[in-house]
This record gives structure tokens, sequence and C-alpha cells, in this order.
């Protein structure tokens, strides 16, 4: 009896995973075919924003408004890496985005167990191409979340008094937000 458990569990996780590659593979493709979609209103802000930076001139100089300045880095650094193009702000959200899931996995394996974590990682990264929530344009949320989730992974993982190295760069994750 044991061993028909175990080989049904083994099915079952195996089948998580498959389920977890077709949903990530989904997405994947979803915003390799939008990667040319013209920019939204404040994606065009950040972008002009992020070029601005990437010319040498210092945030709310010649652009202002009431946002903190992140998104604005977070874009100069994607056009910085990718190019100063619609494809290339796009393609650094692709990564931004697939990051995020990965570490929503990690997150939930480490709270839980590997089948949490994919559970919740399809969960984001679902959600985050729908277009009720403006999933396909690069808003400050992306950004904000990805050195959260890290900053949050730091922490989890820093357990006793030794750990100051790692409180300390969970502490600088979590400054990073936007």
């Amino acid at each position: 009896m044991p061993t028909k458990s175990r080989d049904q569990e083994r099915v079952l996780r195996i089948a998580w995973w498959l389920a977890a590659a077709g949903v990530f593979g989904l997405v994947i493709a979803i915003r390799i075919r939008l990667l040319g979609v013209p920019l939204e209103r404040d994606e065009g802000e950040y972008a002009y924003a992020g070029q601005l930076i990437l010319q040498g001139v210092p945030p709310y100089t010649l652009a202002y408004n009431m946002k903190f300045p992140g998104t604005y880095a977070a874009y100069a650094a994607i056009m910085s890496i990718f190019g100063q193009t619609i494809t290339g702000i796009h393609l650094g959200l692709l990564l931004v985005n697939a990051a995020t899931i990965i570490l929503i996995f990690l997150l939930g394996r480490q709270l839980v167990n590997s089948v949490v974590g994919l559970a919740a990682g399809m969960s984001y990264a679902v959600l985050s191409v729908s277009p009720s929530v403006l999933g396909f344009a690069g808003h400050a949320t992306h950004f904000v979340l990805l050195p959260a989730l890290g900053g949050t992974l730091l922490l989890l993982k820093a357990t006793d008094r030794q750990a100051f190295g790692l409180l300390f760069a969970s502490g600088l994750l979590f400054g990073l937000e936007c």
C-alpha cells in the first residue's frame, strides 16, 4: 500500500509541474506576442522620465509628478539594457514578471510546500496578464513586488542572530521598493 501512495504522490507532483509549465509557457507566449503594443499613458511617462535619467537629468527636473522615482529608475535600467524601444521596455517587463513568478513560487514553497508555491505562482502569472489590472502595462506594481518578495524570502531565511547579512540584504530590498 505505501508504494501505491508514493506513486500517486509522484504522479500528482508531476501533474502540478506540467500544469505550471503550461501556464507559465502560455503567459510568456502572451507577453511575447504583445511586446510591440504601444505604451500605455503611464508607461509613456515612466519611459520619458527614464530617458531623462539616462541622459543625466535628475528626476523631477524636467518632468514632475507626485510619484516616487523608483519606477523611473526601473525604466531607465530596463532601457539601458534592452534599448529605448517599446519592445525593449516590454521585454524588461516580461523578465521582471518572470522573476516575480519565481519568487512567489519560492515563497510558497518556503512557507508550505512546492504544490502551494506552484499554485501561487500560476495564480499570479494568470492574474498578472489580466487587462482588468492593467497587467500588460509596466506599472509600479510590477517593480514593487520584485524587491518586496526578495526581501521577504531573505527575511524568512534569517532565523538566528548570525544572519546579519541576510537581514541587511532584506532591508535593502525592502528599501528598493519603488
